[in-house]
């Protein structure tokens, strides 16, 4: 009994679908004429799974239905009840609770993962159901959507194309299901640490997610998904908000399913380049409330995105399954940028910066998977083809750095610059009475695609093996018109990228395993050696993974434990340009060297008590340097990489007696010294921000047996801490953490 309401109180948490990808690939797969049956059996899988932090299924990583135990790969799902749990409504809150995993700058795609940084230009580090393209460029992406969060580590191009080889984030979005079912969700957030007193900063956030059939024979379900939020953060910003997400399934005959679904965001937000530290000294770090930006400056942003996936199941246990992503999306700017600290240290120089910028992603994958016997050996093989096309148009309309020196570089109302620990805001000039500086439109066309094949054989009762293959092409075209002259560029590459894997599994509690794997990214054309051309050939990477996997208790203890040593070679570094070449140059350097270990736990050590745990060390340092004065030397830590990082999150439910339907959850995040600069033979200081150790608390009830509240002091003890820094601005863009916030959210479910 207490096993019953101790599921039936997380049940309730996790949102008018089941906290499951198990569940949902149960009801993806529920056409043919045991429906009923498969219904029954997607009831089933609910009351056993739900609840649990991380599910067993690794889709992500073979692009098959396979156990993770089955895989060669590092790999986790993190439910909707894990999400709930901590209480997030976007993905960077997750991040700390990941493992391997943190945040790396201003942008929804700035994390860093096993060491190695992703940026905007990523696009395979985020992925949505398994394509890429978000909806918005600077936003985390909202958690409304999310029916699940996968993340694989390692490289991954051989499924996937592109990516850096840390590993990528899959978002797998929440699907119509068969049985009505509608919710709300309110939340509400104040701050209460750093000399910030309750209801000073409030946030709200409203979430709706309905679904249901639509006929009478449940042959066509949708979802409706929609998100608003009015946020006013700890150092002064506002950001406003809007989501939707409308689904549709078509079970169009017995084999046959097609879903259809959109995406609309809008954000618009106080801008903000966060904190610096003057002679890269994180003593020096003015206070987190700190703001360099005037109250008008503004940054806004939209998107909508349009995808379909078609899946057909064939009488022989042949599946295929197709899948194409459209993504339209803007962000214009306007206000001051932080460009660096003069050498008075207590100067900061600012930039006058005007921006208009479209982009449009397209991608598609399509592939067959067969499961067939040779002999004593089984193999499930997959055969597809991908790729897409990045389209981005940034158009520049005011670029003015503010001077270095002289009269008017010292803040007062001739200056564009501010001072660093005491900003005067509404002293400088307009933004329009400063010249427009150097200006350029530069329109990019990067197209790729690939043709993959990958074999999972079952050798024998103990011995499975993997392997696959890709041949991939990259080509790129940028046009740019620097005003007044324009240039153009166009750029083609190659490459055949194999992975393999091989696992021993004496028993069903145990996997040993190994995997080689590699990626490929193409070079970026916007990139330019110091005579402006771009003679810079792909980036590659390969890793060896070595591990265990443990399911245990009945499987109320699955561990993964992971050694892992990723190279990676031809990247690129800052190099001076020669003179009258506009712009920023690189020289191509070298390699990095990624190496580490990780070990991550999901427990159920009593029938109401859920754990999570993660440690990872990851020793992530430039392996090889040309010398260049301005290239990082070689042997030293990569930007945005602790050395450790841990972190548990406990929550108990009781299940009876006084307390009953009452839950208390804590967590804790661990995070080493992070370097937010590399030092170079003309610049050898290194911006270090200090380690930090950061507990957070919640409270569940839930009331009148339906409705789950939710109490969440977080940041308790109100420690100051740098999350990461923008690596490319060196000693500014130093993002902080939170100081403690309270947050109170009510889930009202109905229909």
């Amino acid at each position: 009994m207490s096993l019953l309401l101790s599921q039936a109180v997380l049940a309730h948490d996790a949102s008018p679908d089941t906290a499951t990808a198990d569940a949902v690939a149960s009801s993806d797969a529920a056409n043919g004429a045991d429906k009923d049956e498969k219904k029954e059996e997607r009831e089933l899988e609910t009351v056993q799974v739900t609840g649990r932090f991380i599910s067993k299924g690794a889709h992500s990583a073979m692009k098959q239905d396979l156990d993770v135990r089955d895989t060669p790969y590092s790999t986790a799902d993190y439910s909707q009840a894990f999400m709930k749990a901590i209480q997030t409504t976007n993905l960077t809150d997750l991040y700390q609770y990941m493992t391997g995993i943190s945040r790396g700058g201003v942008t929804g795609y700035d994390i860093s993962i096993r060491g190695f940084k992703t940026t905007q230009a990523d696009q395979g580090a985020i992925l949505v159901d398994g394509l890429p393209g978000l909806a918005g460029r600077f936003g985390s992406p909202p958690t409304v959507m999310a029916q699940n969060i996968e993340v694989v580590k390692g490289p991954a191009s051989v499924l996937y194309g592109e990516a850096q080889p840390g590993g990528f984030v899959n978002i797998v979005t929440k699907k119509p299901e068969e049985k009505t079912a509608g919710s709300l969700d309110l939340t509400a957030k104040t701050y209460d640490g750093y000399g910030i007193g309750l209801g000073d900063h409030m946030s709200y956030v409203g979430d709706l997610d309905l679904t249901g059939p639509i006929d009478k024979d449940h042959n066509l379900l949708y979802r409706f998904v929609a998100e608003l939020s009015d946020n006013n953060t700890f150092r002064n910003d506002w950001e406003h908000a809007r989501y939707i997400a409308p689904s549709i399934t078509w079970r169009i005959n017995d084999g046959t399913t097609l879903r259809l679904s959109g995406e609309y965001r809008r954000r618009n937000n106080a801008y903000d380049y966060y904190l610096a530290a003057p002679n890269k000294d994180a003593r020096l770090i003015a206070p987190i409330t700190t703001k360099y930006q005037e109250p008008g400056d503004l940054q806004q942003e939209g998107g909508r995105s349009a995808t379909a996936a078609l899946e057909h199941d064939f009488e022989n246990g042949g599946v295929f399954n197709f899948s194409v992503r459209h993504v339209r999306g803007w962000d214009t700017a306007q206000g001051y940028d932080t460009v660096a600290v003069l050498k008075d240290l207590v100067t900061l120089q600012r930039r006058a910066r005007g921006q208009n910028n479209h982009r449009s992603y397209d991608y598609f994958d399509t592939n067959y998977t067969q499961t067939i016997q040779t002999g004593p050996i089984e193999h499930k093989i997959l055969a597809g083809v991908g790729g897409g096309t990045n389209r981005t148009d940034f158009l520049r309309l005011q670029f003015y750095n503010g001077p270095t020196s002289g009269p008017t570089s010292i803040p007062g109302p001739k200056s564009i610059n501010v001072s660093v620990y005491n900003p005067v805001y509404g002293v400088s000039p307009p933004l329009s009475a400063f010249p427009p500086g150097p200006l350029n439109d530069r329109v990019t066309t990067e197209s790729n695609a690939g043709a993959y094949v990958s074999d999972v054989m079952t050798l024998s009762e103990h011995w499975k093996a993997s392997f696959g293959l890709r041949y991939t092409k990259d080509h790129t075209y940028q046009t740019e018109h620097v005003y007044p002259p324009f240039t153009s560029s166009a750029k083609s590459s190659d490459d055949v990228l194999p992975t393999t894997g091989i696992l021993y599994q004496p028993n069903e509690d145990w996997t040993y395993y190994y995997s080689y794997s590699t990626s490929f990214i193409a070079p970026s054309p916007t990139a330019q050696a110091a005579d402006g051309s771009n003679p810079f050939q792909p980036t590659t990477s390969h890793q060896n993974e070595a591990g265990i996997k443990a399911s245990l208790l009945d499987g109320r203890v699955t561990s993964t434990v992971a050694l892992f040593d990723i190279q990676k070679t031809n990247t690129l570094a800052v190099a001076a340009c020669n003179a009258g070449v506009p712009g920023t140059c690189s020289v191509q350097v070298g390699g990095e060297r990624s190496k580490g270990y990780e070990w991550e736990v999901d427990a159920q050590p009593l029938e109401n008590w859920h754990v999570l745990f993660g440690f990872a060390h990851a020793n992530a340092k430039v392996a090889k340097s040309n010398g260049n004065s301005t290239t990082p030397i070689a042997d030293t830590r990569l930007t945005n990489a602790p050395l450790n990082s841990a972190h548990i999150w406990s929550r108990y439910d009781f299940a009876e007696g006084p307390l009953k339907n009452f839950g208390i959850g804590l967590g804790v995040t661990y995070s080493s010294e992070i370097r937010g600069s590399q030092p170079t033979p003309a610049d050898q200081r290194v911006l270090i921000l200090p380690g930090h150790v950061v507990t957070d608390l919640a409270f569940y009830y839930l009331a009148m047996d339906k409705f789950p509240v939710t109490l969440k002091i977080g940041n308790l003890f109100d420690k100051t801490y740098y999350e990461g820094v923008n690596s490319t601005l060196n000693e500014v863009g130093i993002v902080p953490g939170s100081p403690r916030y309270v947050q109170v959210s009510v889930k009202v479910p109905f229909l």
